[in-house]
């Protein structure tokens, strides 16, 4: 393997747990079953091992994240699962998207070391306590964290292709598909971040390389589409969220 051939993707996102702790009004796990404990489903080590080296083995060096709708710090492997990545992609960005709630000073100095940005977004009421405590050390902020609340999560909400039922104005185009990677617990190649249910799939990263993946005929005849204009999914043509970068 090499470089890869096209273009690398902007962003690759690996969903190790489908366990989120919170049901908020505007993600679709307030309305699904799929994030609650009782149906977790995570991604075997191997499986992201497979994933991370042969993103490594392409020089990969754009951004990586642990995440879709679980709470990767609800995954106990996590900071195992973060040296793995950071091993293997030497290049790459880190990024750890969290609800901040599993989060504590130790837990924080463990991920550290491994992790080049810290995404925390604050779903409830107030300021979790691992997260206060983990500030409160660093005199109140730290370089790596960045800090949001629900309500610049609901300023920017998005309809998860027609799920959540809020208006919206679909995009004229969209490059997501073109600029992003995004495999879910199963190890299915997702349309993408929006497509909850994985209506769309593009088969398993079980059975390909990350090369192969990002490569296929298929996924790049609906990204091309998608950048035209041209939408033919019908989760594409109910979704507010396209972007263009």
């Amino acid at each position: 393997m090499g470089v890869f051939a096209d273009h690398q993707p902007m962003f690759v996102e690996v969903e190790t747990t489908t366990y989120c702790n919170r049901r908020c009004s505007y993600c679709p796990n307030s309305i699904y079953e799929r994030g609650s404990r009782a149906n977790e489903v995570r991604m075997p080590t191997e499986l992201f091992e497979k994933v991370v080296t042969d993103l490594g083995g392409n020089n990969f060096c754009m951004q990586f994240s642990p995440h879709r709708y679980g709470e990767p710090l609800a995954d106990p492997r996590m900071p195992d699962l973060l040296d793995l990545a950071r091993a293997a992609m030497p290049l790459a960005r880190i990024a750890l998207y969290t609800n901040g709630d599993f989060l504590n000073p130790d837990l924080f100095d463990r991920l550290n070391r491994s992790v080049d940005a810290f995404v925390i977004t604050q779903h409830g009421d107030t300021m979790p306590a691992g997260v206060r405590q983990t500030l409160d050390r660093f005199g109140g902020q730290h370089p790596k964290i960045r800090y949001k609340t629900a309500q610049d999560i609901q300023a920017q909400a998005s309809n998860r292709a027609g799920i959540i039922p809020i208006s919206y104005t679909r995009r004229s185009a969209c490059g997501v598909v073109m600029n992003e990677l995004h495999i879910n617990a199963h190890g299915d190649l997702m349309l993408c971040c929006e497509d909850y249910l994985g209506k769309k799939t593009f088969g398993n990263i079980r059975d390909v390389t990350i090369e192969e993946a990002w490569n296929m005929p298929e996924r790049m005849a609906v990204h091309r589409a998608n950048v035209r204009g041209e939408f033919a999914l019908d989760q594409c043509l109910s979704c507010g969220y396209g972007r263009m970068f």
